[in-house]
């Protein structure tokens, strides 16, 4: 008789993509759904990562008071550093990256800085 393989959720097989600063966001969101479906929710985390300096959690047949976390937890990324969870923005890097990171973490990863995202969004609005 074979052993039943257990199969894993993207969550599951790829983990949080995203560095310990922003944790203390994830947590709150990872909690609630666990609660919904130990009472038969069905809640899926599929992917949490960064993408364009902001956090980004991906889940399907979540309700809309989960929705909400999400997007109060993604809103809030953008001023959090992604390293160390101290008060951040998002900055251009010279290579063309976009990172969340306070103004120590940058230095310590000698990050070059070309423009902050809100500066370009300042630009756009200034734009006719």
């Amino acid at each position: 008789m074979k052993k039943e393989q257990k199969l894993y959720t993207p969550f599951e097989l790829f983990g949080v993509e995203v560095d310990k600063g922003w944790w203390p966001l994830v947590e709150p969101v990872y909690n609630r759904i666990q609660e919904l479906n130990q009472q038969g929710a069905g809640i899926e985390i599929t992917q949490i990562k960064e993408k364009w300096g902001q956090l980004c959690i991906y889940v399907s047949g979540a309700p809309d008071e989960i929705r909400k976390m999400i997007e109060e937890a993604e809103k809030k990324s953008v001023h959090v550093c992604e390293h160390c969870g101290e008060p951040a923005e998002r900055v251009w890097s010279t290579t063309g990256w976009i990172y969340t990171l306070c103004p120590d973490c940058l230095k310590k990863r000698k990050i070059k800085v070309r423009r902050t995202v809100a500066e370009d969004q300042e630009n756009v609005k200034l734009q006719p």
